[in-house]
């Protein structure tokens, strides 16, 4: 059964309930885009802060629902949500993100360091 972006984000909200207030936001509501991009900065700060369980929890929650919503969640789970996490301070977390999401993660950083006549190619198709 397919999930549409509100049930995801009720899910989602569930899962981390002190998102709440920041998803459903009159500005947010609209746009899983900006929804993924206050998701990615709540993740940054569990890398931070080194919360496995959090992290662990988040891994669980997309590589069983990704496959389950349409396109344009997808999109904005890789782009708005994957790209922006920074490994850098805690590099092990990377290797947590398990199989699905690490190759997402590794296509997309290799995309971004490519030279810019690569990325004409349509990077979402090889997702």
């Amino acid at each position: 059964m397919m999930k549409d972006q509100d049930l995801f984000i009720k899910e989602l909200i569930y899962l981390f309930p002190s998102l709440k207030k920041e998803l459903l936001d009159e500005d947010y509501r609209a746009s899983i885009t900006f929804q993924m991009g206050s998701f990615s900065r709540f993740m940054q700060e569990v890398i931070a802060k080194n919360d496995g369980d959090k992290f662990d929890a988040m891994v669980n929650f997309l590589t069983k629902n990704l496959p389950l919503v349409d396109k344009r969640v997808q999109n904005a789970v890789y782009l708005s949500f994957l790209s922006n996490l920074d490994f850098s301070e805690n590099p092990n977390f990377k290797k947590r993100l398990g199989q699905d999401l690490g190759k997402a993660y590794t296509d997309i950083e290799n995309y971004n360091n490519s030279p810019a006549s690569d990325k004409a190619e349509n990077f979402l198709n090889k997702i």
